[in-house]
């Protein structure tokens, strides 16, 4: 790994929680179906952050990689025994990379954006610490060993620190190095022992760090607010010819349903044009490669195959970006046979196959009117446009 080194960023992930529960760590729990460590992480990796390390307990490195297999992380570290230490360790590790800059985070606090984050990067750019805080609004009472009130304090001078934290590389390094003896509660308190400059600014109420049960109710209901749902259309086309080939045993596939023809549609696979259009519609609402790519027809495995192997594949994919299969719109064009009198049929097996009504299924049929390649009869296109709901976090 040699690169030009201006930002890096540690996530923090190698605590217990005793807090949360010693059965279960708190950053492998589920918010939806990420875990809490996942969606710490996952708005680190920009294009302005250069690296980015994960400090994990080394009981549960492999639970952590499992945790983040969708994200390329630079480094995974062991952690030490306290949070003061699993920074340090990741701080070494770092050094030899020479970056300018490093942001610290608790993988504790999933709800972190983007906004913050580019905001502790703009104001180390001036500052050599960085901090987001919260002003407390509720009053402040300081209590006896009896817990009776003792006394009043002003809440104007307090503020609660969040992360992440942002520091010139080699001030922090510096600090840790000359105070690594102070159980420090976060990294700017060892900037404040150093009588160093650490620059506030008002951090995000929603960024809360998951300390108990209730934290993490708390966060999965934010973030289940903070999360749209846009459409996203995809186009898919396919095309396949008849064989010359004249039988009165023939039949064609069309959407999983048997057709009688005189003759039948060529391909590696069960040459299901419609399932074929309908599977590349699917991946185009979520970017990925076209039927083609992900089931090769110079591979023996697929042929002959049933083609509900690469819908299944490709509603799974759909599945695993948290999408919502909601609409899907499919033209065919020949001259022969006709569609219409199983038009219904062929809707009625799609709506099994997609989990969708027959108001969300549009199977429709025309023709070139007699003109070219397909108004010679001499193959099927299928045309279909698939709509889904993708989720947007704002």
């Amino acid at each position: 790994m040699n690169k030009n080194v201006d930002l890096a960023a540690i996530i923090l992930a190698a605590g217990s929680g005793n807090r949360y529960d010693k059965h279960h760590l708190k950053q492998l729990q589920f918010i939806d179906d990420k875990t809490v460590l996942y969606h710490s992480v996952k708005n680190f990796i920009d294009k302005k952050i250069d690296l980015v390390f994960v400090v994990v307990n080394k009981n549960h490195l492999i639970d952590a990689k499992n945790a983040l297999k969708d994200i390329k992380i630079d480094k995974f570290i062991i952690g030490g025994k306290t949070r003061q230490e699993s920074v340090f360790n990741a701080l070494l590790k770092l050094k030899k990379y020479k970056p300018n800059k490093v942001l610290i985070h608790d993988s504790a606090r999933p709800n972190i954006t983007k906004l913050i984050i580019n905001k502790v990067i703009k104001y180390l750019n001036k500052y050599e610490a960085v901090i987001p805080v919260l002003k407390i609004n509720d009053a402040v009472k300081k209590i006896n060993s009896s817990k009776f009130l003792k006394e009043d304090i002003n809440k104007d001078e307090l503020v609660l620190a969040q992360t992440p934290q942002g520091f010139l590389f080699k001030n922090i390094l510096k600090n840790h190095i000359d105070n690594n003896l102070i159980n420090a509660n976060d990294d700017t308190a060892l900037f404040n022992k150093f009588e160093s400059k650490v620059y506030t600014f008002i951090g995000d109420y929603q960024n809360i760090k998951i300390t108990t049960k209730t934290d993490l109710h708390t966060i999965k209901s934010i973030m289940k607010k903070n999360i749209n749902y846009i459409p996203v259309t995809g186009l898919g086309i396919d095309i396949h010819k008849f064989d010359s080939k004249v039988s009165k045993n023939s039949y064609i596939l069309l959407g999983s349903t048997k057709i009688k023809y005189k003759k039948s549609l060529i391909g590696h696979s069960d040459a299901d044009v419609l399932i074929h259009a309908l599977v590349d519609s699917i991946l185009g609402t979520i970017a990925e490669a076209d039927i083609g790519n992900k089931f090769p027809n110079t591979e023996k495995k697929w042929k002959n195959a049933n083609s509900i192997v690469f819908l299944d594949y490709a509603l799974q994919k759909i599945k695993e970006n948290n999408c919502k299969l909601i609409h899907t719109d499919i033209t065919i064009i020949c001259e022969q046979p006709k569609i219409d009198p199983h038009r219904k049929k062929i809707q009625n097996k799609l709506v099994k196959l997609l989990s969708l009504s027959d108001k969300d299924i549009s199977v429709k049929a025309t023709t070139t009117e007699k003109l070219g390649y397909l108004g010679r009869s001499e193959g099927i296109m299928v045309q279909c446009v698939t709509t889904i709901l993708k989720p947007y976090k704002n």
